[in-house]
């Protein structure tokens, strides 16, 4: 995809941001080198970028500042009643900086919204790249591990990260124009990701976007359908043949396909493959924190199986910050998701999927995804408000 807009500071540190996101040289839970690119960013938008704040925009800001204005008083709250252990209060912080960056996005996006589309696609892209040669070429330090993590600080990360980029990317093409060839080589190399991941709720949520994918492509572009998916296998064959024949010990010990077959088979059967070993028992265990929420953090203080965080998005949000807290959060999902087609949610829908095993609200590219929503609503406001959007209009370019 050629892109032709001249380039720009805000440009520039976005496409470091996003190719440097997966690259966790401190433990989760710290500040990564991205991130601190991404703070440039926000300041910068907010100081030269922020233009007339509209109805929709303020009423999204308003949802979204009461979610995290819920979050910073539930925890501060439980960090002081608890005598002041700060350790409830530590998570406060990522929701304010993942609501600073989607907000930030936001702002400018609105610039130019297919342009800026067009250079998030750009971005994810090139990561994805990125990651599908470290993964080939043996250079992450778990190269000889069949769950794979690269420079992530677990597999359950790599796999997220492959299943957001692929939404991310499946979103972009529905209103900006993109090169076909780019577009599915992009999802390939999603795939080869997440299965690379061995995540199983990456792998059966990758899945089943896709063929909602497919499902349109049969609808919506007939002539696309063959070329879509053959490049799709093409690229994630390739990605995996060259994996399997640089790693010598997954060759000598198994086959990274035998791998993937024994997780999808064995699901349900793992000690984690349950809710009670997710943390879903700490909310039937405790029903009085269902208003206001018992906050996130000293997790030895509930009666669980686990002494861990609860393993689920929506779960986690519910116990921690109880109904209003989940009401906001969902309001603000709506918030940004407003003025879409119900066909056009389906990349998120299956993020939330993946939220049903694993607490994935923390990861910046979940808010990105948020940003990408609330903009793309404005690319083309009549045709969305009259029930449609750009994608035939989009795919018609691509088969030219």
């Amino acid at each position: 995809m050629m892109i032709k807009e001249k380039l720009s500071p805000d440009k520039i540190l976005l496409l470091l941001y996003v190719v440097l996101k997966p690259f966790y040289f401190f433990p989760s839970g710290n500040p990564q080198i991205a991130d601190f690119l991404m703070l440039i960013l926000i300041a910068y938008s907010i100081l030269f970028r922020l233009g007339r704040v509209n109805r929709r925009l303020g009423l999204f800001l308003f949802l979204t500042l009461l979610f995290l204005y819920d979050i910073m008083m539930v925890n501060g709250i439980w960090a002081i009643a608890l005598g002041g252990e700060m350790d409830v209060f530590s998570s406060t912080k990522w929701y304010m900086y993942n609501g600073a960056v989607m907000l930030a996005l936001i702002i400018l996006f609105r610039r130019n919204p297919q342009e800026y589309v067009k250079w998030i696609f750009l971005a994810t892209s090139t990561s994805l790249l990125v990651q599908a040669f470290l993964l080939v070429s043996g250079l992450s330090p778990d190269s000889g591990e069949f769950r794979q993590s690269l420079f992530f600080n677990n597999p359950n990360q790599l796999g997220y990260f492959g299943l957001l980029c692929m939404g991310i990317c499946l979103l972009c093409a529905r209103f900006v124009s993109v090169k076909t060839i780019p577009l599915f080589i992009s999802i390939g190399t999603a795939f080869s990701i997440i299965a690379a991941s061995l995540s199983k709720a990456a792998i059966i949520s990758a899945v089943g976007m896709y063929l909602v994918f497919l499902l349109l492509s049969i609808k919506e572009r007939t002539g696309l359908f063959w070329i879509n998916l053959l490049c799709v296998l093409v690229s994630s064959f390739t990605v995996f043949f060259i994996y399997l024949y640089t790693n010598e010990n997954v060759l000598s010990d198994a086959s990274i396909y035998t791998q993937i077959e024994e997780r999808m088979v064995t699901l349900g059967e793992d000690s984690d493959d349950n809710l009670a070993a997710r943390g879903y028992d700490r909310i039937a265990n405790h029903p009085q924190y269902i208003l206001f929420g018992a906050g996130e953090g000293m997790y030895e203080r509930f009666n669980s199986s686990i002494s861990l965080e609860l393993h689920s998005t929506l779960a986690n949000l519910f116990f921690s910050y109880g109904v209003i807290g989940t009401v906001l959060f969902i309001l603000m999902i709506y918030g940004a998701v407003r003025g879409h087609r119900l066909v056009a949610w389906y990349p998120l829908v299956f993020q939330v999927l993946y939220g049903l095993t694993h607490n994935g609200i923390r990861e910046t590219f979940f808010w990105i995804m948020l940003a990408l929503y609330f903009v793309t609503a404005e690319i083309n406001t009549r045709q969305i408000k009259n029930g449609g959007d750009l994608l035939e209009k989009n795919l018609a370019s691509m088969r030219n």
